[in-house]
């Protein structure tokens, strides 16, 4: 975009995964050591679930140039801004006291809207309707590899991507809608089975109601990429877990669909107790492409999917928001966070 921070700063991304192009992790960092070309930036992720190591094993590294990472021993013993997510703080707390202590702003940009990671030490935090992950550059290019090719067509193809959960709602959202709708498109899952139950109540569903399906395990994200690119419609019918969270964000997988050209589907329950009425927030930047409903009518779910595929092939998401811009405003507003703790 052509964004240049001069300023001389040590910036730390805590828990910002080493092993993923998505923004949330390898690309927001990536791009900070671009636009901050005189800062030194570090990042470290906390491999807490023993995925690759011992559990607590701090994974630490300098970032450099928009494309080089170095492993490194040791952070720094302060920096001037720590970007966070989630409860990373008080993981930073338990193994790097003496860094958390000395160091002067503290931002948790992804909060999740999920209240424990609230007042853990974060001196600015982002709302869950300020931070939200398009879909990453690398990603966003191999969809529009595949897309650009020469007599590309999109499939009949319905994706629900995510964790095969009750939070998720993929079995409501089936159990709703009128079969005779599907006719001549295929409903396909994409993610974890985490209740047997639950994947198995879907399958006497569909079976029931003589829907076309399949699922797949979690798959790698250039199959994910082209996967979405093929398909029309995506479907989010997510319920909320209050009181502890009590509105959602938009998810990872949401602004991923957009960049593959899809219609996203997105479920609300609608409360005027709720923050903004609904369970869901959709940013404004996404709106265009997004057909909301009450998830809890089954008249609305229906409209929704005939207004979902009356706009297949009518919208031009040349316009969608970049994930170059999306990062600039999330660095932009760190920045002004930090002068601004600073100056007072």
């Amino acid at each position: 975009t052509g964004v240049v921070y001069p300023h001389k700063l040590k910036i730390l991304f805590a828990h910002f995964s080493t092993m993923k192009y998505e923004l949330e992790a390898l690309e927001l960092p990536l791009y900070a050591s671009s636009v901050f070309p005189n800062s030194q930036i570090d990042m470290c992720y906390f491999d807490s679930r023993g995925r690759v190591s011992p559990v607590n094993k701090c994974y630490i590294c300098e970032v450099k140039d928009g494309n080089i990472t170095s492993p490194k021993e040791n952070l720094l013993s302060s920096y001037d801004i720590i970007i966070t997510r989630s409860n990373t703080l008080r993981k930073m707390r338990s193994q790097f006291p003496n860094v958390l202590r000395s160091s002067s702003c503290k931002i948790n940009i992804q909060t999740n809207n999920f209240s424990p990671n609230f007042n853990i030490g974060e001196d600015f935090n982002f709302s869950h309707e300020e931070f939200y992950a398009s879909g990453g550059r690398l990603f966003q290019d191999q969809a529009q590899k595949l897309i650009n090719t020469s007599g590309f067509q999109k499939q009949n193809i319905i994706a629900m991507v995510g964790t095969l959960i009750w939070w998720k709602g993929q079995l409501k959202w089936l159990q709703k809608i009128d079969p005779s709708l599907l006719k001549g498109y295929q409903i396909v899952m994409l993610g974890k089975i985490s209740d047997r139950n639950y994947y198995d109540n879907i399958v006497r569903t569909v079976t029931d109601k003589k829907i076309n399906f399949a699922f797949m395990n979690p798959v790698n994200p250039k199959f994910l990429a082209d996967f979405l690119s093929l398909s029309k419609i995506h479907v989010m019918n997510h319920y909320t877990d209050p009181p502890e969270q009590p509105v959602l964000g938009p998810s990872r997988t949401f602004g991923e669909s957009l960049v593959c050209n899809n219609i996203t589907l997105q479920g609300q329950t609608y409360d005027n107790r709720l923050q903004g009425g609904q369970s869901s927030i959709v940013p404004k930047a996404w709106k265009n492409y997004t057909v909301e409903y009450n998830q809890e009518n089954e008249t609305s779910l229906n409209e929704s999917f005939v207004n979902a595929t009356s706009l297949v092939g009518k919208l031009g998401f040349s316009l969608l928001e970049s994930t170059e811009i999306k990062m600039d405003s999330i660095l932009s507003k760190c920045l002004a966070l930090y002068e601004s703790k600073n100056l007072t």
